[in-house]
């Protein structure tokens, strides 16, 4: 009887162990295939080259490494978890300076998020972050334009980046 004891014990610890595992399993990420992965294919091929550019010349010139990426899907995760997942996964920044930024779109969940490295939250903090989202993002998806929002999304965190808050800021409160 003690053995049968222990059969059910190992076979009761197996069985939580592959509920833990799976749906972690059922998670999927795309592969950091440079500054521009648009796994959710939103972006035209003239804008994510114009992207690549614009976030390769920041990183030459700052340190600072941004990525743009869309997602078919969260996997059921918020877009909190699962940007902070991806940014960890794709380690982005210089591991010394914890200075990258992540700007994920997840357009079948309507969901947006700029996860931002520590090293970087004293420039673009979580208010400007959100007021990137808010006020460059958000109106041009809502009005079809993915690609458009992406772009000034990017050109907005460079500002913020290169420029500190009062450079972005007067750029922002110009005329669209």
């Amino acid at each position: 009887m003690h053995t049968l004891r222990k059969i059910q014990v190992l076979l009761f610890a197996l069985f939580a162990a592959f509920a833990v595992m799976a749906p972690a399993a059922a998670e999927t990420y795309p592969t950091l295939t440079g500054r521009v992965v648009d796994a959710a294919d939103i972006l035209d091929q003239p804008t994510r080259s114009a992207i690549a550019t614009i976030l390769t010349s920041l990183e030459q010139k700052t340190t600072d490494q941004v990525v743009v990426a869309t997602v078919t899907s969260l996997h059921g995760n918020s877009i909190e978890v699962y940007a902070n997942r991806l940014f960890n996964r794709w380690a982005l920044g210089q591991k010394e300076k914890n200075n990258g930024v992540l700007l994920l779109v997840a357009p079948s969940e309507r969901k947006v998020r700029i996860e931002v490295g520590d090293g970087l939250e004293g420039t673009l903090t979580n208010q400007i972050a959100q007021e990137i989202i808010d006020g460059s993002l958000l109106p041009r998806f809502r009005a079809g334009d993915m690609a458009g929002g992406v772009a000034k999304g990017v050109d907005d965190i460079v500002a913020v980046l290169t420029g500190g808050l009062a450079a972005w800021k007067q750029r922002s409160a110009r005329p669209q």
